[in-house]
Formats: C-alpha cells, structure tokens, sequence
C-alpha cells in the first residue's frame, strides 16, 4: 500500500514505505539479505512444527491445560507455571506487536489495500487472542513456563513471517480476485466458528469451577475439536487468501499444533467419561476424522 491508499494508513504511521528499489550502488537491494532470512525462518518455523507434530502424533501431550500435570516426552515436572490467563496473553501478544513495530519501519507497509485487509485479519485475531480471551478464561490449569516460551516464539516468529510477507519491501500486491474474496470469507467463518465455540466450552464452567464437561451444541454434536476444526479452517483462508509461503506454512503449523490436540481430546474424554461419551463424535472431522 503506497502512501495516499484509501486505507489511510500512512497517516496513521503505519506506512513508511520508501522505494522498493533501494539498492547499494549497482548492487542487490538493501532488503535482499533480509528477504532471504525470512524465507529461511518460515521453513525453520515449519520444519519445527513437523517435528513436534510427529512427536504427539506418536503418544506425547503437550503439556499444559488439562495436561499441564501430564507426563510428556518422559519429563513429568516442566518447572515453574504461570496463570492461565497470562501465559496466554504473554504468548500471543508477540504476533499483535511484532507486525505493528514492522510496519513503521523506513520501507515497509501494506504492498496494496488487498495486503492491508489481510493484515488487518492478522492483527484482530491476535488482538483478541491476547487482549480479551485470557480475560474471558475460567478455572484454566496454569501453563508451564516452558511451553509458555516456546508458544511465545513461535507467535514472535510469525507475526514477523505475515508483517514480511505482506508489507515487507518485497512483499507483492495480492490480487483482489476470487480467491482473495473466498479466502476472507472462510477466515470470517472460521473466526466467528472459533468464536462460538470458545463461548460454549467457557458456558460449561460457573465462574469458580475447574472441572471438565462434555461439550455439547454447535459441531461440538459431531467432534471433540470443534473450536480446533474452526480455527483451521481460519488460517486456512487466510492462506488462500494472502498466496503467500509464509500464510501457507503458518496453516500448516496450525494443523500440526491442533490436529494431534483433537485427538488427545477426543480420547481424553472418552476415557473420562466413558459411556456418556457420544459414541458417534470424531476427534477433528466430522464423521471421519
């Protein structure tokens, strides 16, 4: 996005964008060298999340809410825990930050109008997943420090990965197409579905509760991972929408993190609660997965 786009941004100070061609004499642009880093992060990032992908898909929990007293890869103490409610806002707050500080850099800022709707999505998603669901959460088990770390930089790394992606100096303009259209939409969907049914799993707690419940209403009638399924499908158009490396491996790391959560769910709950478990309910997908 050029300074004087109808978003307005750069008289909001969060664009700066200087010419993309800046370069040392004849030589490679200034950004080329961060350009190639960025690119390494979001294969380093995505490699990262196979491998801890592979580990709980073989019988390890990660270990934290209802598994944060869980033996996990063989360590049963994981060391100091902060509250729920912290731990959440410090470790998704770096993805609401880190594309703010970005974007008033000397050269960066929306590539389009297109680039900053999609950067807009980014930011309100973390917004609320710092700022006001740790507000909303009841009787949650305290977070390991560890894991808290290791959530926090992997949302540190990614808010660069999208800011870079979108409104770095060699961030290209996303078509306003069909694709960019559909994609919004089934990120909307997928926010509000995430939404919904965080609503209905915090309804099953009077405030002071910490027990657990069968979830019930919504697809909860049909999978276990039903807020899991919806913020998938979120990044999922966000990644149809942006066509961009970086959106694409941030929806594959949401489905290795998610995916192997569902499914520790959906057994946890059968195991818990036996045969007043719905038999018909699927760990992810419904009536297959």
């Amino acid at each position: 996005m050029r300074p004087g786009s109808v978003f307005g941004l750069t008289t909001l100070g969060l664009v700066s964008r200087t010419s993309m061609d800046d370069r040392l004499g004849d030589g490679p642009p200034l950004w080329e060298g961060e350009q190639q880093f960025h690119a390494f992060l979001g294969y380093a990032l995505l490699t990262a999340m196979a491998a801890a992908c592979a580990a709980l898909s073989l019988g390890a929990v990660a270990p934290y809410g209802r598994y944060a007293d869980a033996k996990a890869l063989g360590i049963s103490d994981w060391g100091p825990k902060v509250p729920a409610q912290l731990a959440w806002c410090l470790q998704e707050l770096p993805s609401l930050v880190v594309p703010l500080v970005c974007l008033v850099r000397p050269g960066w800022g929306p590539a389009s109008a297109t680039n900053g709707v999609l950067l807009l999505c980014f930011l309100a998603h973390y917004a609320n997943r710092a700022l006001v669901y740790p507000l909303r959460i009841r009787g949650g088990a305290p977070t390991p420090l560890y894991v808290m770390a290791s959530a926090f930089t992997f949302t540190l790394v990614n808010g660069y990965l999208q800011a870079g992606a979108l409104g770095g100096p060699w961030a290209s303009a996303v078509p306003g197409d069909a694709a960019f259209g559909g994609g919004v939409l089934l990120f909307l969907a997928g926010a509000l579905g995430n939404a919904y049914h965080d609503a209905l799993l915090r309804a099953l707690r009077e405030p002071g509760e910490t027990g657990y419940k069968v979830p019930t209403g919504g697809l909860f009638d049909y999978v276990s991972g039903a807020n899991y399924l919806c913020e998938i499908v979120e990044w999922a158009g966000f990644a149809i929408a942006c066509r961009t490396p970086a959106a694409h491996i941030f929806a594959w790391c949401v489905i290795f993190n998610l995916a192997p959560r569902a499914v520790s769910h959906h057994a946890w709950y059968r195991e818990k609660f036996g045969d007043a478990y719905p038999a018909q309910r699927r760990a992810l997908v419904p009536f297959l997965f």
